[in-house]
């Protein structure tokens, strides 16, 4: 009994039902985190989807080696974050950068007693939002935020010092 589909004619494909298995887990349990990440970082839901689609889709090409790795969900989000650089990039030629859209289910956008976070965010420079995204919210290093936006690790902690700034204004001015 074989299987048709694309994914098990390659030989390096058969025989890895573990491997399949692992990565459904890990894309039933980060892809809401992807795009969560991508609309804080800027994009709209329906860009960040995507994006985060195919960022899912690249990683599964390479997830015999991005599986052995120390941290896969990491290079989804690395890989990610690339990719929309591509997207902001056209939509800034195109008009103006959304502030990051609210999912009317999502119960930390209808808390009103704390800091309203994507605000803050949307208020920052593209950059400085980009990597307090990275390390603030998703959880990277510096290190591996450079790694993501294709900036230099100073810039990175820069944007980081700026940003931490920018939240403790917001923060007392909310009271």
């Amino acid at each position: 009994m074989g299987h048709t589909g694309a994914i098990y004619d390659s030989p390096a494909a058969i025989g890895s039902a573990d491997s399949d298995d692992d990565f459904a887990a890990m894309f039933a349990s980060h892809f809401p985190r992807v795009v969560r990440a991508l609309e804080l970082g800027g994009l709209d839901h329906a860009s960040a989807e995507d994006v985060a689609e195919e960022a899912f889709a690249r990683t599964l090409g390479h997830w015999r080696r991005v599986r052995q790795g120390s941290n896969p969900p990491g290079y989804v989000f690395m890989t990610a974050f690339r990719l929309s650089r591509r997207v902001l990039a056209r939509q800034a030629r195109t008009g103006p950068l959304p502030a990051g859209g609210r999912s009317a289910s999502d119960p930390a956008a209808e808390a009103g007693s704390r800091l309203d976070l994507e605000r803050a965010l949307a208020a920052m420079p593209a950059r400085r939002r980009a990597c307090a995204v990275c390390c603030f919210v998703v959880g990277m290093s510096p290190k591996e935020a450079a790694s993501a936006l294709g900036i230099a690790e100073g810039t990175v902690r820069k944007q980081l010092a700026s940003a931490r700034d920018s939240l403790r204004e917001a923060l007392a001015a909310q009271g």
